[in-house]
């Protein structure tokens, strides 16, 4: 099968979604800084919301690289191998540093701790942000039924039924979201092993409740350029429903931190499972996806690019480099007194750009990718 032309979008997306996942976990941190005040909050809370798209823009990526690489025949095996060289092995090591840097690290660790460490592996719980990676191991394994299902839709129906296709599977996930709390109260009743847990206490991670961005992602990848054209033809109903929206939750937010027992920031109200953040962020997949075509041929795309080629190894590693550019804003930017807002900015900056790096140099030695998975070589060589 000739090789496909590349999306070029795709490159600078990745380079978008990995700056604001670092962005939001800044964001949560500098919220609990005794420094922090009502104003600074109102700031933060502009800015989780500008960078919310964060994880469900890389579903989206997953499932329109997917859709757009495989041809008509599937080797599982040779697929899945790949993704336990480049995903898997990666995040398994990973999860023993994390496991290791905890604050009780190896001391006292025993025969008799090994089934907790086998439950954070399969769970993600080594570290806060490993639940991504759960999720996204999901959608790996079950790709044979969506590529199925999917293609069925796509080979079967003319472009009015795809959209309706697509439109009930928008429809059913907004009741999936909506009904979050019903579901895990009925599977407690139910208390089946491992599928309540799935639905309770690990439902931050259950593919079910990120379906709708793989899908969209799919949709996309099986038609690059009606995709393309959708994009133009809806570009003011989802940058209203971005605007919209984005003020709705910024001003609920605002309303969140006022606590009986005063300001307080917090970010509960923004939970990525519910119908409206789900409208929200699909529109934000969108405007991204726009921007991204926009940067198209300028500088920042080349630049974007490089991050995205080496996201993978710096989503892995991206709470430690915050954990050590939290260093210099400790020993300096508090004495200085510098606003929150632009300590934030300047660790933000900072871990994005250790992170990116040091994924670049793991890269470039002959073992690297199981440290920090594949890199590009056009990106691995600059």
């Amino acid at each position: 099968m000739p090789r496909k032309e590349r999306i070029t979008e795709i490159e600078s997306l990745r380079g978008i979604a990995f700056g604001a996942v670092v962005l939001q976990h800044s964001i949560a941190h500098y919220s609990l800084v005794p420094e922090t005040r009502l104003e600074d909050g109102v700031l933060l809370a502009i800015l989780l919301m500008l960078s919310k798209f964060a994880v469900p823009l890389f579903i989206f990526i997953t499932g329109m690289v997917l859709f757009y690489n495989t041809g008509d025949k599937l080797h599982y095996g040779k697929f899945m191998r790949k993704r336990v060289n480049d995903v898997i092995v990666p995040y398994l090591i990973w999860s023993l540093i994390y496991f290791t840097l905890a604050p009780r690290g190896w001391t006292g660790f025993g025969w008799n701790d090994i089934p907790d460490l086998g439950l954070k592996l399969l769970t993600g719980k080594t570290t806060s942000h490993f639940w991504y990676i759960i999720m996204l191991i999901q959608f790996y394994l079950l790709f044979p039924l969506f590529l199925h299902a999917i293609r069925y839709v796509y080979n079967r129906y003319e472009a009015k039924g795809r959209l309706i296709a697509l439109l009930i599977s928008g429809v059913v996930y907004l009741v999936l979201a909506d009904q979050l709390r019903n579901i895990a109260k009925f599977m407690e009743r139910l208390n089946i092993p491992v599928l309540t847990d799935a639905f309770t206490t690990y439902a931050d991670r259950n593919f079910l409740y990120f379906f709708i961005y793989f899908v969209l992602g799919a949709a996309a990848g099986l038609s690059v350029q009606h995709w393309n054209e959708w994009i133009h033809r809806l570009r003011w109903i989802y940058w209203t429903v971005f605007i919209v929206l984005g003020l709705r939750f910024t001003y609920l937010l605002m309303l969140e931190f006022q606590k009986p027992e005063g300001i307080k920031i917090t970010f509960y109200t923004v939970s990525l499972i519910r119908p409206d953040m789900a409208l929200y962020l699909i529109a934000s997949i969108m405007v991204m996806y726009q921007l991204a075509g926009k940067l198209h041929n300028l500088r920042a795309t080349r630049l974007l690019g490089w991050i995205g080629g080496v996201s993978y190894g710096g989503y892995l590693m991206h709470m430690l480099m915050l954990r050590y550019s939290y260093i210099p804003d400790e020993l300096l930017y508090v004495a200085m007194g510098w606003n929150p807002v632009v300590r934030m900015i300047i660790t933000w900056l900072l871990a994005l750009a250790l992170s990116c790096v040091l994924t670049w140099l793991i890269s470039r030695v002959s073992w690297g990718k199981w440290i920090v998975g594949t890199v590009p070589k056009s990106v691995r060589n600059k």
